[in-house]
Formats: C-alpha cells, structure tokens, sequence
C-alpha cells in the first residue's frame, strides 16, 4: 500500500514574513514536520509542494523530494490546498507514475504534531470504514456562550443563551487542529474532497494542538518544544 505524506509550504504569508522557514527550538519550523513524517516507517514517499525556492532548498537539505514548484495561481491566500494537493498527485503521476493509496496532509504550522499520531491516524484509516481521518480537539470557547458584537451593544449568539448558563450543558464540539489530515486516494476522487461522507476523528490533547499563526504562537511552540517535558518531570501533581 503506497502511503504519500504531502507537506504544502508557499512562501508568503500575511502574519508572519516567511513563516514556514522561521526557526524554532534551533530548526526552521518546516523541518520539524519533515522529521516528524520521515520517522514513521508507514509513510514511503515524502513532498514538500512550495512555490518558493528558499523554501524548496531547506526541505531538500532534510533529504525529502520537492519534485516542482508550485504555480503561483495556487499559491495565493484564495488558492484552496484541495486544488495545490491535485497539483501534486498530478505531477507525480505523470512524471513518476506514481499513485498513492492513503494521502496525508502534514502542515508546517502544527511543529508539534509527531510520529506516534501520524502513524495512528494512518492506522485508523486501514482499519476502519472511514473515508478520512482528521485531527481534533475538544472545543473550549463553546459558541454557545458567544456574543455577536453590532458595534453598540453585545447579542447572544443563540437566542436561548440563558439554557447554556453552565459549561456542562454545551453540547460537545470539536474543532480540526490542521495537525494530520490523512485520507484515501479514492475518497478525493469519488467526492473531490478530503473529507468524504466518513470522517472519523483522532482526538489530540493540548500540548499538541497549537497551529502557528503569529509571533506569539510561535514563541509558545518553542517554549513546548525546549521546556515542557522536563517541566512535566519537575511537577507532581
């Protein structure tokens, strides 16, 4: 079963300048996705899809493939990663014949992501009668005790806010972290999307579900990265 980890990393980016290659706890911030895939031995080809060059010569030093450059008009803040992952197989198919069986869509910004949660969400795909796997977490900030904001007053976002006066009443939610998307070949074909009718979910704590968008993330990720397993060791609970 051929199993194809894409890794998509465009060079611009509106928060932070260059993102994808920032360092953090001493790599650039792609690297640790690169290392992450290439550790698990259920993954047999690796790509990185960029349109930038910095970017493509940085993951070819960590000895994964970068195949082609991405073209620009899928590399856009209105380009869909479905369109950039077609791209992808695309090429492959033409100048390698190759065709994966399960995809995996590894992004950049979730550094924290590792090896035993790629290989278990592969593993969950096998196993089940999923057409995905994506990676969640349990939502915190329940909507239900949101407020619309009409620039003069706060609204509650359901009318009936009152009925959800206590956290134990929401009814749970959870959101995609962006760490692993992982999905069969057949479902992007038969539904033209990543999801399929079938999705089930790979629940993941805190600790790994930090998705970089500023500088502040950024700083977070390599406080984790350097500090919060000895941090863990020296706290008793």
């Amino acid at each position: 079963m051929q199993v194809l980890a894409i890794i998509p990393a465009r060079g611009g980016s509106k928060g932070i300048p260059m993102k994808n290659i920032q360092k953090i706890a001493g790599k650039p911030l792609i690297a640790h996705t690169i290392l992450a895939a290439k550790k698990s031995k259920q993954i047999d080809k690796i790509i990185v899809s960029t349109d930038n060059t910095r970017i493509a010569q940085i993951a070819k030093s960590y000895d994964v493939e970068v195949p082609f450059l991405r073209p620009t008009k899928l590399s856009n803040d209105e380009s869909s990663t479905i369109d950039a992952i077609k791209h992808g197989l695309d090429f492959l198919f033409v100048n390698q014949s190759y065709v994966p069986d399960i995809i995996l869509i590894l992004q950049p910004t979730s550094p924290l992501r590792t090896t035993k949660m790629i290989n278990k969400s592969i593993e969950m795909l096998k196993k089940s009668n999923a057409s995905s796997i994506l990676t969640v977490s349990k939502i915190k900030t329940h909507p239900y005790g949101s407020f619309w904001y009409n620039k003069k007053y706060l609204k509650p976002f359901k009318p009936y806010f009152n009925r959800y006066n206590q956290r134990q009443k929401y009814p749970p939610l959870y959101y995609p972290t962006g760490a692993i998307y992982t999905f069969w070949f057949k479902t992007l074909k038969k539904y033209d999307s990543i999801y399929g009718p079938r999705i089930k979910p790979l629940i993941t704590e805190d600790e790994f579900n930090i998705d970089i968008d500023n500088m502040f993330d950024l700083f977070i990720s390599e406080m984790k990265l350097l500090h919060w397993e000895k941090y863990k060791k020296g706290y008793s609970l």
